[in-house]
């Protein structure tokens, strides 16, 4: 017998599982839909992450550009690209530049040192991108999958990223050996148009002459473009352009020729001397060679010494000075000095042996300069023998080259760092047979122009010590002065050869000398020290410059050509080095 209450009991049960079914499907698919479209989600938010990071990356290397109008625009330019070289929810990204990117300022908190996102005030050293994929977007919201069977089409993700230009720490490690003067120099006519001129005229002016010559008189003298000495300013500078295929001392005016044991004829001179007060027989003595001695006829002769002859009616009488022999020969001992030799060191002896010397290196200019005595040689004594600053301090206002197209190129990063307001802190370093720290890493971009103005070729000493500069820079840089949170950036200069070794010993060839330049880069780079290299001219070991780079993790630049080329050259490198600024998300 069949028991019909069970079976229809046990139907009565499919039958309830049914609505349950229905139900509970309707329940997985919502699941479903959740677990499908919030990955979904999440995988276009971290799309969208990546994208505002690259863009926001990319707009803060902007920022240091041009004005703040033209930065801010190479900014917006430079997110937009990378913006779209990603895809978010497989489309390139778009933004909206009204909205999409903003301006600030990285604000540091003292208590925490971290940077946020402030209000720009000035030039922004910060930029905040977001990446939206929303109804109101470019991009438009993200489309959904399942969540359509909940009435859910479309869902709305951004995502913000902020970047800042990172503070630097900068060591400027610039060559002060005597070799920042050559293009100054004689020695170099024939490889480019020197300035001698140029040096000559900024040397401060002496005043006139030290005794009446009545053929320059005070005001002639304050007319002249620099200082006058003796008999010098008669003779005029002579010729100013110096063409390099042409130029040659034996048609320059500016010059006198004076040999020893030869007659002289030099009417510019002789003239001078007659209208000083010399009889016509004192003067006729002097231009022959009556067994002078030398270098006392050249003093005369260039009206820094008067002759006390003894020959009757001459000039030592009518000045009343001592008598001489009488001999007609211009002797030591018959010297009255009235022009003192103008700088602290040096002597118009050494002047005088200086430009009669078979070594002088003049010569390597032209062979004739030997014995030709006037303001260019005596400036480029100066240049040569007597070019530090217990020396001769006057030539840290001229624009001997390269110093001066050194100079300029500083004061031209300085003032691009000090434009860019990023809390960059500078500090000046310079080098020759040892390493000298002269500003402190610091903000004020003044003292490092400044300092650097009153500075010269030799400044200190002539031979290149490269390694000690590095070692100068490394000291200040992981000193006390430091930030830990900066970029260490060194940039380095020189245009000559490392030919100081690591026990101080001189090395012409520059190889023991440059090897112990890189290693001391390599403890830079070990330390976190980038090392940029900028070589100046023909001269400089390029070859050892960028190994330097290269060990150091930086970048070599060179300046070469005449001297308005690399002035140029110079200035746009090291605008380069000063807005060359790196980047970091900080949020």
């Amino acid at each position: 017998m069949v028991n019909t209450t069970y079976y229809n009991q046990r139907y009565r049960r499919r039958g309830a599982i049914a609505p349950l079914v229905a139900i509970t499907s309707v329940l997985m698919l919502g699941f479903a839909a959740l677990s499908v479209d919030v990955g979904h989600l999440y995988d276009v938010r971290a799309e969208a992450q990546q994208t505002a990071d690259a863009a926001a990356l990319a707009a803060a290397s902007r920022l240091g550009l041009g004005t703040v109008n033209e930065a801010c625009a190479l900014a917006r330019a430079e997110a937009a690209t990378y913006a779209s070289l990603n895809r978010v929810a497989g489309r390139p990204a778009q933004l909206d530049m009204e909205r999409d990117v903003e301006f600030g300022m990285a604000e540091c908190d003292p208590a925490t040192g971290k940077y946020g996102f402030g209000p720009a005030v000035g030039r922004p050293t910060a930029v905040r991108v977001t990446v939206r994929k929303t109804a109101d977007s470019p991009n438009g919201p993200v489309d959904l999958f399942f969540a359509r069977v909940l009435g859910r089409h479309y869902a709305d993700v951004s995502a913000s990223a902020t970047a800042m230009i990172i503070p630097r720490d900068v060591a400027l490690v610039i060559d002060l050996t005597g070799s920042m003067n050559d293009d100054s120099e004689l020695q170099h006519l024939r490889d480019t148009v020197i300035n001698n001129y140029d040096v000559w005229a900024n040397l401060p002016p002496n005043g006139g002459v030290a005794w009446p010559n009545p053929l320059v008189s005070a005001a002639d003298v304050g007319t002249l473009a620099g200082p006058a000495w003796g008999f010098m300013p008669n003779l005029g500078w002579g010729t100013q352009h110096m063409d390099p295929a042409r130029y040659t001392p034996l048609d320059d005016p500016g010059l006198a020729y004076l040999p020893p044991q030869q007659d002289w004829n030099v009417d510019t001179l002789a003239q001078a001397m007659l209208a000083s007060g010399y009889s016509a027989q004192e003067v006729d003595q002097f231009t022959r060679n009556n067994y002078h001695d030398w270098a006392s006829r050249v003093a005369v002769g260039l009206g820094l010494a008067v002759w006390r002859s003894g020959i009757s009616g001459g000039l030592w009488q009518s000045a009343g000075l001592p008598r001489g022999d009488g001999d007609t020969r211009i002797e030591s001992n018959e010297l009255t000095w009235v022009e003192p030799y103008p700088y602290p060191r040096g002597s118009w002896s050494d002047y005088f042996n200086y430009v009669g010397s078979s070594r002088s290196t003049m010569l390597q200019g032209d062979a004739n300069f030997r014995y030709r005595f006037g303001l260019k040689t005596f400036v480029d004594y100066l240049l040569v023998n007597q070019n530090t600053y217990d020396a001769t301090p006057a030539l840290a206002g001229t624009p001997a080259q390269p110093m001066e197209a050194v100079k300029a190129a500083v004061r031209h990063m300085v003032d691009v760092i000090s434009s860019l307001d990023s809390d960059d802190r500078v500090s000046l370093e310079v080098y020759a047979q040892y390493g000298y720290h002269e500003v402190d890493l610091g903000e004020d971009y003044e003292a490092i122009r400044d300092r650097l103005d009153q500075m010269q070729a030799g400044h200190y000493t002539q031979v290149t010590n490269i390694a000690a500069g590095i070692e100068a820079g490394i000291a200040e840089l992981t000193g006390q002065r430091a930030r830990p949170e900066a970029i260490k950036m060194m940039v380095l200069l020189t245009d000559g050869i490392a030919n100081v070794d690591e026990f101080g010993r001189y090395s012409a060839d520059g190889t023991a000398g440059g090897e112990y330049a890189v290693e001391r880069a390599e403890a830079a780079a070990a330390l976190g020290i980038r090392v940029y290299t900028v070589s100046v001219g023909s001269a400089a070991d390029r070859d050892l410059m960028r190994k330097i780079a290269q060990v150091g993790s930086g970048q070599e630049f060179f300046a070469g050509g005449p001297v308005e080329t690399y002035t140029a050259e110079l200035q746009s490198i090291f605008a380069t080095l000063g807005g060359k600024t790196l980047t970091r998300l900080i949020q």
